[in-house]
């Protein structure tokens, strides 16, 4: 069994919140009875307060993990749709860790099967590449899905992937190195140049990189540099939009580009819509 405070179990970002909170309050109390308090008086008052704390600790606990019971089971249904909707060939990558989340992978096979994009263009490959090129063929829309990945060993793993789905003739994976770009006299790091070049425009964007530490507001030249490529009816897909980055990016483009309305969508991650011309 693993133990509650081993190596195994990381601290993620949304813990942060709740910790410190705890924390605060936990030290003015103790604080607050030093004050008041001495003696035997103080040691019990102290107890007390631990005792509450842990209290609230584990109900908090029990919540997360009886949360964490029903997002599965609600992940389980989606793969569930997503074997049953889509003729796959071979079992599909985790969708796990960094990867696309079920959530994202049934949100976009939805949207292909809505717009029928014949220029499907992904920012960051990996499992909705797979998911994107079993969608054109499900819904037999003449179409293709590219993807460009900064990263030469993940976009090999993707092509191996591809090939073992036999999708060679849906899917193609530029490896584009991250490059200084310059956007209204502000300099970004961002997918090759030399790679931006289509031969039809854009129905469709998957926005899911480059990775956010790559700097602040890390996805936002996306829209900007594919922008004059996107087609009349273009829609854009943003993934880990209840992250407060995205939501700050997302209202840069809107500000920007006016012919564009947003949708949000609750998921894990959250996921949001951009539409062009509906």
């Amino acid at each position: 069994m693993t133990e509650i405070f081993s190596f195994q179990n990381k601290i993620k970002h949304a813990d942060w919140p709740y910790i410190l909170q705890t924390f605060f309050f936990y030290f003015v109390l103790v604080a607050v009875g030093r004050l008041v308090f001495s003696g035997v008086a103080y040691t019990i008052y102290l107890l007390t307060v631990t005792l509450f704390f842990i209290i609230i600790s584990l109900f908090h606990i029990y919540r997360l993990q009886a949360a964490e019971r029903e997002h599965l089971q609600y992940k389980t249904q989606i793969l569930n749709e997503i074997y049953k909707l889509l003729p796959v060939r071979a079992p599909l990558p985790p969708m796990t860790g960094w990867a696309a989340t079920p959530e994202l992978s049934a949100f976009l096979l939805k949207t292909i099967q809505k717009y029928r994009p014949a220029t499907i263009v992904e920012i960051g490959s990996g499992i909705t590449t797979l998911i994107s090129g079993y969608s054109l063929e499900k819904f037999n829309i003449d179409g293709k899905i590219i993807s460009f990945d900064h990263d030469p060993l993940f976009a090999s793993k993707t092509v191996d992937e591809i090939k073992l789905h036999g999708l060679s003739d849906k899917a193609e994976i530029r490896v584009a190195p991250l490059e200084k770009v310059t956007i209204e006299n502000e300099e970004w790091l961002w997918y090759s140049t030399d790679k931006i070049k289509f031969d039809q425009s854009i129905d469709l964007v998957v926005v899911d990189g480059p990775p956010v530490k790559t700097q602040k507001n890390a996805r936002y030249p996306a829209m900007p540099m594919l922008y004059k490529y996107l087609s009349e009816n273009a829609v854009v897909i943003v993934h880990d939009t209840n992250r407060s980055e995205e939501t700050a990016i997302i209202n840069l483009w809107l500000e920007k580009f006016e012919d564009f309305t947003v949708e949000k969508f609750h998921t894990e991650k959250g996921i949001t819509l951009l539409k062009r011309g509906f």
